[in-house]
């Protein structure tokens, strides 16, 4: 055991710096309710089916309550236009239903390497903080082209929504 002598003064000041320290090292990413509060803005929510969080990674699984992309995200309908779109506006869905979501991502790494791979890292950030519903939703809706691809640049969100199983899936990597 290592006993360290310190000045009752030195200690007073180190003791709280330690506490804030662990009390940071501690914070997930993202908190359930202000996930919810951003996604609104866009879709429409119902439960939520699963979410998780930790310092490096955020994911969530939310019902839509409908399919409808609400006015305040722009929808485009190809990999060009979303490419346009996204570095302007920074925020943009895909509605595409000949391009599954991972295959839009590859188009758009082709077109701008920088976005197109950005968001491949937050899906595999994510992958951490997902269980095994949201993982097993993110991979069916990664591969279904009738899925909405979504990404909000400001906080490095990306969202996949699938019609088919009316599911809102939701990564956040490590920001």
């Amino acid at each position: 055991m290592i006993v360290l002598r310190m000045n009752a003064g030195l200690r007073a000041r180190l003791i709280p710096a330690l506490a804030a320290v662990a009390l940071l090292a501690g914070c997930a990413r993202d908190d359930e309710a202000a996930m919810r509060a951003r996604l609104g803005q866009w879709f429409a929510l119902g439960e939520t089916l699963a979410f998780g969080a930790g310092p490096d990674c955020a994911a969530g699984a939310f019902r839509l309550v409908d399919m409808q992309v609400k006015a305040a995200m722009p929808v485009s309908d190809s990999v060009a236009d979303l490419s346009r779109s996204l570095p302007r506006r920074g925020i943009a869905a895909l509605n595409d239903p000949d391009v599954a979501p991972d295959a839009a991502m590859i188009g758009l790494a082709n077109s701008d390497r920088a976005l197109g791979m950005g968001m491949r890292r937050v899906a595999l950030e994510a992958r951490a903080c997902m269980g095994g519903m949201t993982e097993s939703a993110f991979r069916y809706a990664l591969a279904n082209p009738a899925a909405v691809l979504a990404w909000e640049a400001e906080t490095g969100t990306l969202m996949l929504a699938d019609p088919r199983t009316r599911v809102l899936v939701v990564a956040m990597g490590a920001g």
